[in-house]
């Protein structure tokens, strides 16, 4: 996938004397990298630069599965070269504690892999992946805290998690003695899309409205990583700034792509999902092409229309409505064929994605399940509309 740009920054900030932070950025593979150590002294350093050592030195085991998802952006495919980045923040986690010998350490990482308009994010700590499209900037990640955790289960406020003093406690990071469970996010690209990654020595000084400002403002990616550097001083800089800044060109149209979106969040299918349920099953969702008066392969598995129509019987399906759900819980007989009335799209869960995505996120694919048994249910042979 072509980067129009693509810059780095690493500063030791106004208060450290030391920087812990490592970054990674290989343009030709689309593979970029941060990561934020901790430990004290040298530790620290250590730490991050064996997770992006780690990470750099797998080009031979990450270049196929690049090219099989730039051939063919399946589910299976993507999900392959998720589970590569998932496997080798495992591998650096064992060689931190290898290179610390014990001692108390550990580093963030987030690393992402931009490929056939696809961006696919491995994250674990408090460093952040972030979104700028059409002047808005998006978190894609959820910082490992403490405090962070308890804000997401309502437990505090968003003014008590600014006040806690476990806003930068980590509950995982590479490194540490317990067992790390890495999001994997996959996000489909725009022309024009910027992607951020940073550790909190940016985030933490510098909000999310100033980033926005900034990337909205700046003549180029250099002068926007300039500025953040410089607004991260400015502030106090009071921990190693390390960001990582690219745009990417792909045929894609931001409008397409938001509205997909948007009809996928308000499909009753995943009607129970949140918006990072949403970020996180997007990984294990494909896509499926029909032209007009040709039929979709049902048992491909589930599947939610989010352009086109299509009928069903004698019903007219539009954007968000579901179908394959009866053949998906193994009723072969249990729906008639579903034929596209003009050009369609539909995005597909499959079977084996399921079976996946269930192991990964239990709690995830309970929350799709009781939107499949709704849709299930309102698909039942005599069943009256309301």
């Amino acid at each position: 996938m072509k980067l129009q740009e693509v810059v780095a920054r690493t500063d030791v900030g106004r208060v450290r004397d030391h920087n812990e932070d490592n970054h990674l950025l290989d343009a030709e593979l689309g593979v970029l990298a941060v990561a934020d150590g901790m430990g004290g002294l040298a530790l620290g350093e250590v730490a991050s630069a064996t997770a992006i050592a780690t990470l750099g030195a797998a080009t031979e085991v990450l270049r196929p599965l690049i090219s099989a998802v730039d051939k063919n952006p399946t589910s299976a495919n993507r999900i392959q070269l998720a589970q590569a980045l998932e496997v080798l923040s495992h591998i650096a986690s064992q060689r931190i504690q290898q290179a610390t010998q014990g001692q108390p350490s550990g580093t963030t990482m987030v690393s992402a892999i931009l490929t056939m308009g696809h961006l696919l994010v491995c994250h674990v700590g408090d460093s952040r992946a972030y979104l700028y499209r059409d002047n808005t900037l998006r978190p894609l990640t959820q910082d490992h805290t403490i405090a962070a955790a308890r804000l997401r289960q309502g437990l505090i406020t968003q003014e008590e998690h600014d006040q806690s003093p476990y806003q930068h406690m980590l509950y995982q990071a590479l490194g540490t003695q317990g067992d790390i469970d890495p999001d994997l996010i996959d996000v489909t690209l725009a022309d024009g899309d910027q992607i951020l990654l940073c550790s909190d020595g940016l985030t933490g000084p510098v909000s999310d409205d100033a980033l926005a400002i900034i990337l909205a403002n700046a003549e180029s990616l250099d002068d926007a990583a300039d500025q953040m550097i410089a607004m991260s001083l400015a502030n106090g800089g009071p921990d190693n700034i390390t960001l990582v800044l690219a745009r990417v060109e792909t045929p894609a149209a931001a409008a397409v792509i938001d509205r997909r979106q948007e009809e996928l969040a308000a499909s009753p299918t995943f009607g129970l999902l949140s918006d990072n349920d949403h970020l996180l099953l997007a990984l294990f969702l494909q896509d499926a092409r029909v032209d007009a008066d040709q039929p979709f392969d049902l048992d491909l598995g589930v599947h939610v229309l989010v352009a086109g129509a299509a009928t069903s019987g004698d019903k007219t399906l539009g954007p968000g409505d579901a179908f394959g759900v009866a053949r998906f819980a193994g009723a072969e007989a249990g729906e008639p064929d579903v034929s596209a009335t003009s050009a369609a799209h539909a995005a597909v869960l499959t079977q084996d994605a399921f079976d996946v995505l269930d192991k990964r996120r239990p709690a995830l694919s309970a929350r799709l399940l009781r939107g499949l048994l709704g849709v299930l249910a309102t698909q039942l042979p005599g069943r009256r509309d309301a």
